[in-house]
């Protein structure tokens, strides 16, 4: 009496929410660093983490964040379940902890002084507590791998269960 039809693709909302809210992470850093790319650089610089010979490279990582940001898009669309929208996901999800990675070799006084260059001094924060600069980019980041994660395994799951109840309906209606 109360029961809806099943409907012949499930629509997966939360997986795609989680793909949107990446792709917003990934266009507003992508956009900051655009903006003002010598700010970037100089961010960079101070870290004291990568030679300068790699500093020429670094214009290139706003411009491939906003790539990144368009592809994963497509993948929100019509590619969620797609080799290709795994494929960008997980090198999507490899950028984080890449990132990740790289803020650990900061040290806390200079990632305090400069920030971490990811998202424009957004998310800069001062707790007065040491290290808590880098406590909030790990939290962050973490959050970050989580919602890949339910990008990533949210669909099969999302399908199996439909595929599940799609044959108790079918058998119900023999």
């Amino acid at each position: 009496m109360g029961e809806q039809p099943i409907s012949d693709s499930p629509r997966m909302i939360v997986p795609r929410v989680c793909v949107g809210v990446i792709t917003l992470m990934w266009v507003a850093a992508g956009f900051g660093k655009v903006r003002d790319i010598s700010a970037f650089v100089n961010v960079i610089a101070e870290h004291r983490v990568l030679p300068q010979e790699l500093f020429g490279l670094m214009w290139w990582v706003g411009p491939g964040e906003l790539v990144l940001g368009l592809l994963l898009v497509f993948v929100m669309g019509s590619e969620l379940n797609k080799p290709f929208g795994k494929m960008v996901l997980v090198f999507s999800m490899l950028s984080i902890v890449g990132f990740t990675y790289y803020l650990s070799l900061v040290s806390d006084a200079v990632l305090r002084e400069s920030g971490c260059g990811c998202l424009d001094g957004l998310t800069r924060v001062d707790f007065g507590i040491e290290g808590a600069e880098r406590k909030v980019k790990y939290m962050m980041n973490g959050a970050l791998v989580m919602l890949h994660l339910v990008a990533l395994f949210g669909p099969g799951a999302i399908l199996r269960k439909h595929a599940k109840r799609v044959a108790m309906e079918e058998g119900d209606g023999q």
